[in-house]
């Protein structure tokens, strides 16, 4: 037990002794120590254009290849700033945030490491113009910190890249794609045109009297067979009336004989003999009184006497209706079958 807890003692003394060692790497490493490690900005420093260059007198220019590209088409600008004193901390401008380049689709180029004492530094960018209203890379204001300004003079002077002609450009329009098409592939004879009195064929096409007999002819027999084979292929096309037709008579003679037994016999009837003529004659819909009915009829090309018995059907289901009862439900009803009888045997 001594042994293990003297080991405990030790290890917590090691702890207390590394810690500060923990705590000292932990804040090199840390982002926030390079930012305290720049310390604050410098009096008067610009906001705008200034990308901590230092030096006495700095020039800046474009280098522009090639003068000549089309729309869309990518030129390489470089940057070239020459009388830096301090190369490596130079910042690159970011020409994607600045509004006189809004022209150019702007793709960063990445440049080889800078050297402490080099004596200019050169920032790439990849520049496609947008249209050929484009007729120079844009000027860029370029700030830095002159260390030896005398009292009274500004300590971050200005320089500009528009003094330089290489920074002119022609922008054209990019050429019309050419289609391209294949030579015809086939036999060499193929190439060869035909020649001699046989070089048209036998001459244009002239039918005999038979050709126009029978181009006369063909006209009505293709119609006839057409009927044939419709016959053939609905061969009870009339039946199939027919049977639709004494469907709807059958279908009323049955409501008419079980009108006896509904509360309402005469408005039994009536609607029977209705149901049925709208089923057997296109009857208007507009035809409800018994005189409508009739009128309707006629014009459907029924007797007038037959189209007045039915008409006569619709006021005697009116006056057992409505008036004192003179008439069972059994002439209604024999008087309805009847009608009904000489409907059907117009058909």
């Amino acid at each position: 037990m001594k042994t293990d807890t003297s080991a405990i003692r030790d290890r917590c003394r090691f702890v207390r002794q590394a810690r500060p060692v923990f705590v000292a790497i932990i804040f090199i490493l840390h982002p926030s120590s390079f930012i305290l490690a720049k310390g604050p900005a410098r009096p008067g420093e610009p906001t705008e254009g200034y990308y901590k260059a230092e030096g006495r007198g700095i020039g800046v220019r474009w280098e522009v290849e090639p003068k000549t590209v089309h729309v869309g088409s990518d030129l390489t600008a470089t940057l070239v700033i020459t009388g830096a004193q301090n190369p490596t901390e130079i910042v690159k401008p970011d020409l994607r945030k600045l509004k006189p380049f809004d022209a150019f689709k702007i793709t960063d180029v990445a440049g080889p490491p800078r050297e402490a004492k080099a004596k200019e530094v050169r920032f790439a960018y990849k520049l496609a113009p947008r249209s050929v209203d484009v007729k120079k890379v844009p000027a860029l204001e370029f700030r830095y910190f002159n260390p030896a300004a005398a009292p009274g003079k500004t300590q971050f002077p200005s320089t500009r890249t528009d003094r330089e002609v290489e920074a002119l450009i022609t922008v054209i329009e990019p050429p019309k794609a050419v289609r391209v098409v294949k030579p015809l592939e086939a036999p060499e004879f193929l190439f060869h045109p035909a020649t001699g009195p046989d070089a048209l064929g036998r001459g244009p096409f002239a039918p005999c009297r038979w050709a126009w007999l029978a181009m006369a002819f063909f006209g009505p027999l293709a119609a006839f067979a057409w009927f044939l084979a419709w016959r053939r292929v609905y061969p009870d096309a009339v039946r199939l009336a027919r049977v639709r037709r004494s469907r709807a008579a059958r279908r009323a003679v049955a409501l008419i004989r079980k009108a006896t037994n509904t509360p309402d016999p005469p408005a039994t009837v009536a609607n029977a003999v209705l149901g049925y003529l709208r089923t057997r004659f296109p009857l208007p819909e507009s035809a409800v009184t018994p005189s409508e009915i009739a009128a309707a009829l006629v014009e459907l090309n029924v007797p007038k006497d037959v189209a007045e018995q039915t008409g006569d059907v619709f006021r005697a289901c009116d006056r057992a209706r409505f008036a004192p009862a003179s008439d069972n439900g059994l002439s209604l009803a024999a008087g309805a079958e009847t009608a009904v009888a000489r409907l059907e045997a117009l058909a």
